[in-house]
């Protein structure tokens, strides 16, 4: 019996799974690792502030002063909301941010409305 046959073995894979997944868990619970995932979130975070304050002033703006009311429709609203997430994606991928995956990408909506709250009431 070999070495690689011996490393290739059902107990052996288990055992290397069971040692990796032991020092990744050790890895995740280091403040090193939380402090790189919170600075990963706010680069994200901005890149979605600076997406959303991009298309208000491009966007809603123009859009506003040619309405005789000022306002958005329904639709203009959630064209300006897509156009704001297509715009973050792109932000942050030039930066190197995938930010689907660090904001959910189920949530990125969610994280684009509190943004424009936020940018709102300033």
């Amino acid at each position: 019996m070999t070495l690689t046959d011996i490393l290739t073995s059902d107990p052996a894979l288990s055992v290397i799974a069971g040692v990796a997944g032991a020092i990744w868990a050790a890895v995740q619970s280091t403040s090193w690792f939380s402090r790189l995932n919170r600075d990963r979130v706010q680069r994200a975070l901005r890149c979605v502030e600076s997406a959303v304050r991009q298309v208000s002033e491009e966007y809603v703006r123009g859009i506003k002063a040619a309405s005789a009311d000022g306002t958005l429709t329904g639709d203009e609203r959630r064209r300006a909301r897509e156009l704001a997430r297509d715009r973050a994606i792109a932000i942050a991928r030039t930066d190197g941010i995938d930010l689907a995956a660090t904001l959910g990408r189920e949530h990125l909506d969610l994280w684009i409305e509190r943004v424009l709250a936020r940018v709102k009431r300033k």
